[in-house]
């Protein structure tokens, strides 16, 4: 949603649940392109690297070693008292979007103390927790209180959006997101 590099590790995600053996050659072709392309470009922000990391998980020639140990540490430190993490600590506001809303996004009042959120905190777990993170981690513990406590009486996890005031669909991700790290700490 937020740039043609998410695109393309959500588009490699994707792949990497089809089975090998039902790749065309031609397939076969893009998703090197693809891999290359993700080898090869920086991504925009610390959000883009989680992702990245997450597909690594699936793909360990995707990154190096090195470069796993050192975001696994990005995201266990920039995990908040509260157990949670918000997406706003993962990206200057110049970062999200191509910038548009950086003016506003800095002018809020909580800009330099975002409140942890249901996207990036289950996010965080599920990128911990399929790169081998046990999950009787103290930040993953702490994670779970944080989801557990944080559902909405509707049953959603409410994420406030970078992109608009008026809709914020990234509640569905957070939603999904939560649920799936709940279940990969068979704790639901």
């Amino acid at each position: 949603e937020s740039s043609a590099y998410h695109g393309a590790t959500v588009a490699a995600m994707a792949l990497t649940a089809l089975p090998e053996d039902t790749l065309t050659d031609h397939q076969r072709r893009q998703q090197q392109k693809l891999l290359e392309y993700l080898k090869t470009t920086p991504p925009p922000n610390a959000y883009h690297e989680v992702l990245l990391l997450w597909l690594a998980a699936r793909i360990p020639t995707l990154m190096e070693p090195e470069k796993k140990a050192r975001l696994i540490d990005q995201i266990r430190n920039k995990q908040h008292c509260d157990g949670g993490w918000s997406l706003r600590d993962f990206g200057t506001p110049e970062s999200w979007a191509g910038g548009y809303r950086a003016e506003k996004l800095r002018s809020e009042k909580d800009f330099d103390s975002p409140a942890s959120d249901g996207h990036m905190t289950g996010l965080a777990v599920i990128v911990l927790r399929e790169n081998e993170i046990n999950r009787d981690e103290a930040c993953i513990q702490t994670a779970l209180r944080w989801i557990k406590t944080h559902q909405r009486q509707s049953g959603r996890w409410w994420t406030r959006s970078l992109n608009t005031d008026k809709q914020h669909f990234i509640t569905y991700s957070a939603t999904c997101y939560a649920l799936a790290a709940l279940s990969l700490c068979e704790a639901l």
